[in-house]
């Protein structure tokens, strides 16, 4: 998978052209679909996230998307990105499915993102090989450092193939934004003591070891998130779902960036 930082990358616009099936029961309504590259003229199905379904938002959107850029240049297992067209053509042929009065109300441009077979979720209290841990471990960290409080004991939001673990789903992620920026923490390398309750509630909280530096190479590997990251993320975005929460967004991380040998420190003191 491309890193958006790698010159031959692109987020692909995709013309939604069919439905498949609406997926699950969460709370945003997902869609599997069909749908065509309006840059390489292919298609293949994807999973489309109503910015109109109930908790879901431009805001919201926009932070799936940037979650997924961020995941992408770190080199996490995720479903690549893309900006999915809901057109009147295709809301046409939603006749029958519950979603299709929140797809009218989301004509334009939505959040996507490849849909992968063959993966399920993690089974209660299945052992991990080596490969699963590493990820596990790497979505762990991530999920502290993007302050995505969303993957729990009750609600995976990651799938395996016996092999890698996948994540998504991260609308409710960078729940420092919530914050009043006169409340909001002066030093993000820092956990706070309100933050450890929703971490301690991970689902893969458990399956972390304190005193192993697990979180080195992720720590490590956060240099990458430079400013040449942040300008190619920002000019990804689509203009209308661009607020003022992005720039809080980029700011808080890159606090956290420029001190991540505090962060590790962070990172491990929580397991205990």
């Amino acid at each position: 998978m491309l890193k958006i930082s790698n010159s031959n990358y692109f987020l692909p616009t995709i013309e939604a052209l069919s439905p498949h099936r609406e997926l699950g029961s969460g709370r945003t309504k997902p869609m599997l679909i069909r749908g065509v590259c309006q840059t390489q003229h292919t298609k293949s199905d994807y999973v489309v996230k109503y910015k109109n379904a109930k908790e879901m938002s431009i805001e919201s959107s926009c932070r799936e998307l940037i979650a997924s850029t961020i995941a992408m240049e770190l080199e996490l297992h995720i479903p690549p990105p893309a900006l999915i067209n809901i057109t009147p053509q295709f809301i046409g042929t939603l006749n029958g499915f519950e979603c299709a009065p929140v797809a009218q109300k989301s004509a334009g441009i939505n959040f996507g993102c490849e849909y992968f077979a063959g993966y399920m979720e993690l089974l209660s209290g299945q052992k991990l090989n080596n490969k699963q841990l590493y990820d596990a471990q790497r979505t762990f960290a991530f999920d502290v450092f993007i302050s995505n409080s969303d993957r729990r004991r009750d609600k995976q939001n990651m799938l395996t193939n016996g092999e890698s673990i996948l994540i998504f789903d991260h609308e409710a992620a960078f729940g420092f934004i919530l914050a009043l920026p006169m409340f909001r923490s002066k030093t993000p390398w820092i956990i706070p003591e309100w933050d450890k309750v929703w971490i301690k509630n991970h689902y893969l909280f458990d399956r972390m070891k304190y005193g192993e530096d697990n979180f080195s190479s992720f720590i490590d590997n956060l240099s990458v998130l430079d400013k040449n990251f942040w300008d190619k993320m920002y000019n990804l975005l689509p203009k209308e779902w661009v607020t003022e929460q992005v720039n809080d967004i980029i700011i808080y991380l890159q606090a956290i960036v420029e001190n991540k040998e505090k962060f590790l420190k962070e990172l491990n003191q929580v397991l205990l």
